[in-house]
């Protein structure tokens, strides 16, 4: 009995208004239902990933179809209005409940729809890094067997490219991270994190929750940060983590919530580090090490960035391939020594250049360019 009085109540609309409140939400939910499968599909197609909340998503149309099927058919019973008392009631209840479902259905819509569109408009697959063209035999050998390892060779999720300080590892991890880029079916996001310079589990958190667009704001502990940031990145189903620069400090890819990658896995994770290869974390990594430049790789690096042309360079004698030496064929010295004399047209500017040099010992050459005055 409780449908008849609540139809009795004053204040409730008659039927013939409810049935018209009935019929313009059930055609605004279909409408909806159309317009949202035709915005949000095809960019998560383009994606080519599947996430929670799409799936959430696709439910809550399932779920607006079937309001919309039942509110058809109630739509389309002829209540005997007045003449049919107790049938008029039931239809009334009938087509209130049905309104009322459809207003917390489209609630529940306006959420979903909007961490949808965040979705689809979240982690894009990755933006090309301006870098440098290869120079030499030595770094082109080392990009192709990295790219091996990273884009073809399914039994390796984990890459370290380990050497000295300025040997070239951010540089080639650049070529890299560019080469990935370009390997859409193979990988849906590429992110390029730098380590913090201060190192703690919490900033680095931070640093790839920035990237992935996982908030963690309201969370101190860092094992809640780590599953929430783990869950996140296995959303995307399939990425590359490049890691830069990765100090000495002790950690694990699970207490920063990266997920450790399997054999067949769908993500990898990259870095490059500096630290001892003894560590713990790099225990089931596959490290490749970047060896300095030959001697002649050097010197055209060196040329090539100084901008020395022929003419130029014989007015210089050997003056530019000793100072090359004198950067141990290390590609940041020589790039950062070369840079600095270019433009500079007095030879004798480039034979002090050199003797200041030669005055440093070979422990010292790494510093040589900011004691020169030039």
């Amino acid at each position: 009995m409780e449908f008849i009085i609540l139809a009795m109540l004053p204040g409730r609309h008659c039927l013939g208004d409810r049935q018209r409140i009935l019929q313009n939400k059930t055609d605004y939910l279909s409408a909806r239902i159309k317009d949202i499968e035709g915005e949000i599909s095809p960019t998560l197609a383009q994606r080519g990933t599947k996430r929670k909340p799409d799936d959430e998503l696709s439910h809550w149309s399932v779920e607006g179809q079937e309001l919309v099927g039942k509110a058809k058919y109630v739509l389309s019973q002829v209540g005997g209005g007045w003449r049919d008392f107790f049938k008029g009631v039931k239809m009334r209840w009938d087509v209130d409940r049905i309104v009322d479902a459809l207003d917390v259905h489209d609630k529940k819509g306006d959420v979903l729809f909007k961490q949808a569109m965040s979705d689809a408009q979240g982690p894009c697959h990755g933006y090309h890094i301006p870098v440098k063209a290869l120079v030499g035999q030595v770094a082109s050998t080392t990009l192709r067997r990295l790219e091996v390892l990273l884009l073809e060779d399914d039994k390796v999720g984990r890459i370290a490219i380990h050497g000295v300080e300025g040997v070239g590892k951010t540089f080639l991890m650049k070529h890299l991270y560019n080469s990935a880029l370009k390997w859409v079916h193979k990988f849906d996001h590429v992110f390029w994190i730098t380590f913090p310079d201060q190192f703690s589990i919490k900033r680095l958190q931070d640093a790839i929750a920035a990237a992935v667009k996982c908030d963690l704001a309201c969370d101190d502990d860092l094992d809640l940060r780590a599953r929430k940031l783990s869950e996140t990145l296995e959303d995307l189903v399939s990425f590359v983590l490049f890691l830069d620069d990765v100090t000495g400090d002790e950690f694990t890819l699970d207490q920063v919530g990266i997920p450790v990658p399997a054999e067949g896995s769908k993500y990898k994770v990259v870095l490059t580090t500096s630290s001892t290869l003894e560590r713990s974390l790099l225990d089931s990594f596959e490290v490749v090490v970047v060896d300095p430049l030959e001697e002649e790789e050097a010197f055209e690096l060196f040329m090539l960035e100084a901008r020395i042309d022929l003419a130029f360079a014989a007015s210089l004698g050997d003056t530019p391939r000793l100072l090359a030496e004198r950067c141990c064929r290390m590609p940041r010295l020589i790039v950062d020594v070369a840079t600095r004399m270019c433009g500079i047209d007095d030879p004798h500017e480039w034979r002090y250049a050199l003797y200041e040099s030669m005055c440093l010992g070979d422990s010292q050459i790494d510093g040589v360019y900011h004691q020169l005055d030039w």
